[in-house]
C-alpha cells in the first residue's frame, strides 16, 4: 500500500502560518498590551449582554474560554477589556502581514486562506534560504512579530494538508509555535486523533455520519476499505481516505488559475431585540435586496430559497423551511415574497432573534421569460433600474440609494451598510 500511495505524494516545502487570536491580538498591539496577560475581548458591549464576541485574547483562551460566545457568558472574575470590532483595521493588519510574506516569496507562491491564515510554498527558494524549514519559519514569524507585534503559529509539511494539520494539531501546543510533519509522522501523529472533528475537513455533521459507521479515530478511517467511504460519500469519501494518509495533490500555484464558482448565496443577521410578524418583513426585504445584488453581479438567478429564523433564548428553537420555484428569481422583492409565503404557512409569531436566507439551485440569468400573468415589460424595466442602482452604490457606497423603509426604527440596513462583514469599520 505504501508503494501505491507514494506516487501521490508531493515533496514540497509548504508553510501554513496562522495569526494567533488575530482580532484580539491586533487590539492588544494597538493598545500596547500583552495579549498573553490581558483579558481582552472583541465585542460591541453597547449592544447588550447578548452580543456575540468576535474574538478573545490568548490569555482568556488559555483559561479555557472559547473564541466565540456571548458577552453574558464571560466569567465575572476577570476584569475584561472590551474593544469594539474594527474590521477595516483588521484588514489593514492582514495586508501588512502579507506584505511581510512577500519579502520571502512571490505572490504566486502565497495562498491567502483567510484574513489571518496563509500558505507559503518555499520549494523554489531553498537555495536562497539554505537552512532547515523550521529555521526559515522562525525567521518569518519573528519578522511578523517585529513589525506588527502579532504572534504567529506555523505548520510545515510536504503538502498543504500536512502543513495545515501540523499547525492545527501540534504547533499551537508547542513552545516555539512551530511544528513540522512528514509522511512518516502520519501514522504516529494523525491516526490517533479524536474526536474526528479535530481533523481539518471534518465538520460536525460529517463527524456524526462517520461515527455512525463505527469510526472513532482518524486511523480507523485510514485503515478501512476506501470503497466503503466511496459508496457512502462518493468522491468526498475517497478524498477523505487519502487525506487520512496525508495525501493532498493541491498546489498553491494552481489556486491562482481559477476562481471558485459559488453554488449558493447566503446572508444572516443576529438581532438585538425580538422581531415578530409586524417587523420581520422589513428585515427579510433588506436581506433579500442584498442577495439580489449579489445575483445580479454574477449573472445568476435562484430556483431554491431557504429561510431560517432563530427564536430568542427563552423561547428556544428555530424555523427552517425552503421552497423550490417554478421560475428562477433575482429581484429582491421576489425573494422576499417567497420568504414571506413560507412565514405565512409555518410561522406562528414566535420571538425572532436571528434571520438567515440562502439561495441555491443557481442558474445563469439568460433574460426574462415572457409570462401571461405578469407585466414582463415592467419587470425588465425594474431589473434595469436595479442594475443602475447597483452601479451607483458601487461608486458612492451602499447608503447612497436606499429604500425609504430603511428609515424605520426597526430597520438595520442603514447601519449594516456602514459596516464591514457585519461589524463596524
Amino acid at each position: 500500500m505504501k508503494d501505491e500511495l507514494e506516487k501521490y505524494r508531493l515533496h514540497r516545502h509548504i508553510m501554513c502560518i496562522d495569526l494567533k487570536s488575530f482580532y484580539a491580538s491586533v487590539e492588544c498591539a494597538d493598545l500596547g498590551l500583552d495579549p498573553f496577560k490581558t483579558p481582552l475581548v472583541v465585542a460591541d458591549k453597547s449592544r447588550g449582554g447578548g452580543s456575540i464576541i468576535l474574538a478573545v485574547s490568548p490569555y482568556l483562551r488559555q483559561k479555557g474560554i472559547p473564541g466565540r460566545l456571548r458577552i453574558f457568558e464571560l466569567p465575572k472574575t476577570e476584569n475584561i477589556v472590551f474593544c469594539k470590532p474594527r474590521m477595516r483595521r483588521y484588514l489593514e493588519a492582514s495586508a501588512k502581514v502579507v506584505s511581510i510574506f512577500l519579502k520571502y516569496v512571490s505572490k504566486e507562491d502565497i495562498h491567502i486562506y483567510s484574513v489571518d491564515e496563509s500558505f507559503l510554498d518555499l520549494t523554489d527558494y531553498k537555495k536562497l534560504y539554505p537552512m532547515p524549514d523550521i529555521e526559515i519559519a522562525k525567521m518569518i514569524i519573528n519578522d511578523v512579530y517585529k513589525e506588527t507585534k502579532l504572534t504567529a503559529t506555523c505548520g510545515i509539511g510536504p503538502n498543504m494538508l500536512l502543513a495545515k494539520l501540523s499547525m492545527d494539531i501540534e504547533a499551537k501546543k508547542t513552545k516555539s509555535q512551530i511544528a513540522e510533519w512528514n509522511y512518516e509522522d502520519v501514522e504516529k501523529k494523525l491516526w490517533p486523533v479524536k474526536p474526528l472533528s479535530k481533523m481539518w475537513g471534518i465538520g460536525s455533521r460529517y463527524e456524526i455520519s462517520l461515527k455512525n459507521m463505527g469510526f472513532k479515530t482518524v486511523g480507523d478511517i485510514a485503515n478501512c476499505d476506501v470503497n466503503i467511504l466511496k459508496k457512502r460519500f462518493g468522491i468526498m469519501g475517497e478524498e477523505l481516505w487519502y487525506h487520512t494518509h496525508g495525501i493532498d495533490m493541491s498546489l498553491i500555484q494552481d489556486k491562482k488559475k481559477y476562481k471558485p464558482l459559488s453554488r449558493s448565496y447566503g446572508i444572516s443577521q443576529v438581532m438585538f431585540q425580538d422581531y415578530f410578524k409586524e417587523t420581520a418583513p422589513q428585515i427579510i426585504l433588506e436581506m433579500s435586496d442584498e442577495l439580489s445584488s449579489r445575483l445580479r453581479a454574477t449573472g445568476k438567478k435562484a430556483t431554491i430559497i431557504h429561510l431560517m429564523l432563530r427564536y430568542n433564548q427563552d423561547y428556544g428553537g428555530t424555523f427552517a423551511h425552503q421552497t423550490k420555484l417554478q421560475e428562477p428569481v433575482s429581484l429582491g422583492r421576489d425573494i422576499a415574497k417567497h420568504c414571506l409565503e413560507l412565514m405565512e404557512r409555518y410561522y406562528h409569531d414566535e420571538p425572532i432573534r436571528g434571520f438567515a436566507i440562502s439561495l441555491t439551485g443557481l442558474v445563469d440569468d439568460v433574460g426574462t421569460q415572457l409570462s401571461l400573468f405578469e407585466d414582463t415589460v415592467k419587470k425588465i424595466k425594474e431589473e434595469k433600474l436595479f442594475d443602475t442602482l447597483d452601479q451607483i452604490k458601487r461608486k458612492y457606497g451602499k447608503n447612497a440609494v436606499r429604500r425609504a423603509s430603511t428609515e424605520l426604527e426597526h430597520s438595520t440596513a442603514k447601519a449594516r451598510n456602514e459596516e464591514i462583514g457585519g461589524h463596524h469599520e
